[in-house]
Order: C-alpha cells, then structure tokens, then sequence
C-alpha cells in the first residue's frame, strides 16, 4: 500500500501525487496506533525524509515558495520527535557496544548512565505527550492530503528528474569537499542528509532500471548507514561529556570518550573510498544517465 516507487506506466505527475498521499496515509495511520513508540518515530521520520526526498524533486516546477513552505514544514514536524529519537538509538548504541565489550568502562558506571539517559529519555517522551505531538503530526497529514491537489504538478517531466536529481547530487559533491576539507560534526551531518536524499530519488525512480537503481541505490544505503552511525556516535559524545560527575567521573568519561572516537576513525576510513566510488562522476554526466534511463522505459 505504501510503495515507493513510480511505476514505468505512470506519468511522472501521477507516480509523485500517489506516492505522497500513500506517505501521508502511512504517517497517519502511524499516530494512530503507536504500538512502540521508538519504532513509531523512527518511521514517521523516515516517511517525512521521503517527502522531503519528492519535494527536492519536483522543487523547480512547484516554485520556491511552496517548496520552501512544505519543506520546512515537514522538516519541523520531524524535528519535534529528533530528541526521542536521539536518546534510543544512543542508549541502544551504548548498551550494544558494552555487551560487545567495545566500551573499557565498570559495568556499574554503564549501568548509571543508561539508568540517567533513559530518565531523559521518559521526560522527553512524556513533553510529546503533554504536547499532543502525534496527533498534531496526524492532523497535518490530514491537511497535506486536503491540500495535495493544488499542488502545480501538472507539467511534470524529464525536466524534473534532471533539475532535482542534478540539485542532489551536486549537493552531495559540494558536501562531501566541505567535510573533507573541514572533517567536523557539522559537514558530516550536512553531507549525511544529502546523501540521504538522493537515495530517496533513486528509490523513488527505481523502476526504470531495477539492476542499476538496486545496486546503486544499496551503495548509497551503506553510505548512509556509515554517516548516520558517524553521525550518532558524535551525539553520544555530545551527551556524555555532559554528563554530571556523579554520573560519571572524569576518567570513566574520558576513557569512554576515546572508545568513541576510535570507531568514528573506524567509519572515516571506510566511508570515504565508498563515497569515491559513488560519486566518480560530475553532476552533468551523472543526471544525463539517469535521465536518459527515464525516457527509455518510457519508449
């Protein structure tokens, strides 16, 4: 029901229109039974990435007010849910890497600062409650399927996937200089999210060459993972080198701290010969392939 892909007998207007009110209707039905709650976010935050994924595509022929408009209005809604998301997948991190014995620190000392994360992790949880933050998102995928008609989508073309896929890619080569020339938290979650939404793009058209858009887009997939992992381990060492001494001590962090560092050196040295192989290819002579694999399938 709710596939992401445009099929090769759709026109591109259609294939975006659907695959929006399917994700809307995905959303909705997520705030309506949230059965366990970090799965519920984790894919309601995935859903609206996907979205935002469409809206970069078809951000040229929309106009930029509305684009600007929507996406950051799903952007928003994503980020009410960024908190709760952040303390799960940290103390699942945390609590894996110590059972692999990754993490040099007593288990009492793991024990506390888990106990200390999941309190604000419960705290977070009860503001989204209080906030009625579900079904706030749900009544505005209401609204978005209400308003999903006026959307100027009906000049659609190959235009759009050159214009939006040629947008992405050239992002992610631009961000992929910056973090290489500055190797920080900021450039990395930057790059990350770039990724990300092209990989969204090649999911979405897929169905044009299902071999290519497989391989291609499971490459990207791993790229993305190794950012999102990166990107998680430098929240993890935001927070604990927050956290107060009777938490934990100065050694205990210090030590815990390394071990961190030590895997994101990990991630670097793999993720950047994968991100080589990627994106070999400058934006005009990649989006020209794509293109062209578009009005093939299209014959």
């Amino acid at each position: 029901m709710y596939r992401f892909a445009i099929d090769n007998e759709e026109e591109l207007q259609d294939g975006v229109t659907r695959v929006l009110r399917e994700q809307f209707t995905f959303i909705e039905h997520l705030t309506t039974i949230p059965d366990n709650i970090d799965i519920t976010v984790h894919e309601i935050r995935k859903a609206l990435k996907r979205i935002r994924a469409i809206l970069r595509l078809v951000r040229w022929d929309i106009g930029e007010e509305l684009y600007q408009e929507e996406n950051m209005r799903y952007r928003d809604l994503a980020r009410q849910l960024s908190s709760l998301r952040d303390y799960h997948v940290i103390i699942t991190y945390l609590a894996e890497n110590f059972e692999a014995d990754e993490l040099k620190i007593p288990e009492t000392v793991f024990i506390r600062i888990v106990e200390y994360l999941n309190t604000r992790k419960e705290a977070e949880l009860k503001r989204l409650i209080d906030n009625q933050t579900l079904e706030t998102i749900q009544e505005q995928m209401i609204l978005s399927k209400q308003g999903l008609e006026e959307y100027p989508t009906n000049f659609l073309g190959p235009h759009t996937i050159r214009q939006g896929v040629t947008n992405s890619y050239n992002q992610c080569l631009n961000k992929i200089s910056e973090a290489q020339l500055k190797l920080d938290d900021h450039p990395l979650h930057e790059l990350r999210k770039c990724v990300k939404y092209l990989l969204n793009q090649m999911i979405l058209i897929r169905e044009v060459w299902p071999e290519f858009f497989k391989h291609y887009a499971s490459s990207l997939k791993q790229a993305s993972d190794l950012l999102g992992d990166d990107h998680n381990i430098a929240e993890t060492i935001q927070i604990i080198s927050k956290l107060p001494l009777a938490v934990v001590s100065a050694a205990d962090k210090e030590s815990l701290i390394k071990s961190l560092e030590a895997e994101r050196e990990h991630i670097h040295r793999e993720i950047w010969p994968l991100l080589g192989k990627l994106f070999t290819e400058d934006a005009k002579s990649f989006v020209k392939r794509i293109t062209s694999y578009w009005l093939i399938s299209r014959e």
